[in-house]
């Protein structure tokens, strides 16, 4: 494990040096990821991609935050529709090509009207 310094020494360092903090954070980040096995270290540096695409597209701290948070409870409930479609199957092998996968609970999928266009020349 790291031995990270306290919260309150993270924070100063941020408010002194933003850029001394952000390299900090890339070197913890990776140095976790070089310690991976080697099977996962190409899924983890994919997925810190994904983490800093979505960091850099939002317009601030908190949207970060937020945004990040929702990838995770999104990742959350595919593995337990998952686990849940598996639980399922086992339980009812007959059955097992009537599966539809769930809705997540944290968000609904968006819908849009078609409108149909017509020529006025």
């Amino acid at each position: 494990m790291y031995n990270l310094p306290s919260f309150d020494q993270l924070k100063k360092l941020n408010d002194l040096d933003p850029n001394a903090f952000e390299a900090l954070r890339e070197k913890l980040v990776n140095d976790c990821i070089e310690t991976a096995s080697a099977e996962r270290q190409h899924r983890l540096q994919g997925l810190q991609f994904h983490i800093n695409s979505r960091r850099k597209l939002a317009n601030n701290p908190m949207e970060s935050c937020i945004s990040l948070s929702r990838m995770m409870h999104e990742t959350f409930w595919d593995m337990h529709n998952s686990l849940e479609g598996l639980a399922h199957i086992t339980a009812n092998p007959r059955s097992a090509r009537n599966i539809t996968s769930s809705q997540p609970l944290l968000h609904s999928k968006k819908t849009a009207d078609i409108l149909t266009l017509s020529s006025t020349l």
